[in-house]
């Protein structure tokens, strides 16, 4: 049986057929803890050539914090033009009353470093489901063997959830985090009401796309999820292109290769297929004129 195979191609090979890029974070341009090698120098190589980038992040913070975390990484706002975050998106939703959920009192599920989204908006945080409106899901609970219980509870109370970060999981470093997309996701099994901004939510698309002012057929979606990533991507009308330093990282040898078998596979599992397959975002020396 012959060995299926999916052909990876560098960044700076597409650079020409695009004139801007919605470029997830997490897994694309960093690990969680640095920046990948050749990102800073691919998205200057982007700016030279006059393509527009808008950081697309299902990120459950505000774009800022996002903002200064990328400075510290070296990764300053001169190399793109617009940065949108899911916490960003639940803020402003959140701000707007004719979209608030049920009410204004609120129960906080996720990490505490997260439970400031909120901040400045007339919202109460409660320390009990029996008083709160909605639930507002930044990430999984740091008790895990809550969880189990919080749904359930959540259900019986008919609360809506708020999911500020539709992803299932990221990598930081190389420790597996699980996201509040899979809590939302398992709620939803359970028969619950979910809102969730983000990706692979249009309307994520279409502020990025505002911001870079383009049509979808002339961006390019880059990121590291499927399930995030290229599904919403491919919905908004975009090209889109996987990037195998992320969550699918698995889908590399050791040696620096592809298993076209596991890639194929995620393919079919997700019952679509992206445009492209790039090893890394980085910009080959070569590209470099």
């Amino acid at each position: 049986m012959a060995v299926p195979t999916v052909e990876m191609i560098p960044v700076s090979d597409l650079a020409a057929s695009y004139r801007g890029v919605v470029l997830d974070v997490f897994g694309v341009i960093h690990d969680g803890v640095s920046a990948f090698p050749g990102v800073r120098a691919a998205l200057g190589q982007l700016q030279k050539r006059g393509i527009k980038t808008c950081l697309l992040s299902n990120s459950p913070r505000r774009a800022d914090e996002v903002a200064k975390r990328l400075d510290a990484m070296g990764i300053g706002r001169d190399l793109y033009q617009g940065l949108i975050t899911s916490g960003e998106l639940t803020y402003q939703a959140l701000n707007d009353f004719f979209e608030f959920p049920a009410g204004s009192s609120y129960f906080h599920i996720g990490p505490m470093e997260l439970a400031g989204l909120t901040s400045g908006l007339p919202m109460n945080a409660s320390r009990s489901l029996d008083t709160a409106d909605f639930v507002l899901a930044t990430g999984w609970p740091e008790d895990e063997t809550l969880t189990g219980k919080l749904l359930p509870a959540c259900l019986a109370r008919r609360l809506p959830m708020i999911c500020a970060n539709p992803d299932l999981e990221v990598f930081i470093g190389d420790k597996k985090v699980i996201c509040a997309g899979a809590l939302a996701r398992d709620y939803e099994m359970l028969g619950g009401r979910v809102i969730s901004y983000g990706k692979p939510f249009q309307a994520a698309y279409l502020k990025a796309l505002g911001v870079l002012c383009l049509s979808p057929e002339q961006t390019l979606a880059i990121g590291d999820s499927i399930a995030t990533d290229i599904v919403g991507g491919q919905r908004a009308g975009l090209d889109t292109a996987l990037v195998l330093t992320g969550v699918h990282k698995n889908c590399l040898t050791p040696a620096g290769g592809v298993d076209h078998f596991m890639l194929l596979e995620l393919f079919r599992q997700h019952d679509v297929e992206p445009d492209f397959v790039l090893p890394s975002l980085g910009w080959p020396s070569r590209a470099r004129r």
